[in-house]
């Protein structure tokens, strides 16, 4: 861009050295004066041509080259669209899977009634941190991770296994795997 200003800058110069010689041929009055004026005239004028047919390529270059950088710039958005069309998709899918897998069967299912006997009293709203990850063997457990803090309650009956909350899931998971917090 830096050349292209420079050679219209000497284009413009070469214009107003033409102006000038052709000013000295119409007030040159003698004879002798007038050869000379007409000399510089034509090397004025040729100067000036080949200037502007360097200044025009140059001009041409750049539109050939803003054409290709658009083109280019086009396949890119193209690009960009597409991908994050891919990660849409994606992240529909992962959302789908994960609301199935949170979802499974409703709480008050039969099923699940018995999956989850009722909590003693005396452990309900009792708070623990996991200790480290557990991934649930069936839908009758929950999948937890490390440091999360969740609602647990004892199970009757039971020794190795506290029910266990978060938000609106719920599953039995292993008492190995948790610390209560007091």
């Amino acid at each position: 861009m830096k050349s292209i200003l420079k050679e219209r800058g000497i284009l413009e110069s070469k214009r107003l050295d033409l102006d000038a010689c052709k000013n000295r041929v119409r007030k040159a009055r003698s004879m002798l004066g007038q050869p000379t004026a007409e000399r510089d005239l034509r090397v004025a004028q040729s100067e000036f041509d080949r200037q502007a047919e360097i200044t025009k390529l140059l001009l041409e270059g750049v539109s050939s080259s803003h054409t290709r950088h658009l083109r280019c710039l086009h396949e890119f958005v193209e690009a960009q669209v597409t991908f994050y069309a891919q990660c849409h998709e994606a992240m529909q899918e992962l959302q789908k899977d994960i609301a199935s897998m949170s979802m499974g069967k409703p709480n008050n299912s039969p099923a699940m009634a018995h999956a989850h006997p009722s909590p003693s009293p005396s452990s309900v709203g009792q708070r623990a941190r996991v200790l480290c990850d557990y991934d649930a063997k069936d839908s009758t457990e929950l999948s937890l991770m490390t440091d999360e803090v969740i609602t647990v309650q004892k199970i009757d009956g039971e020794t190795d296994y506290m029910l266990a909350e978060r938000g609106n899931q719920r599953g039995r998971v292993p008492m190995a795997f948790l610390d209560l917090i007091n």
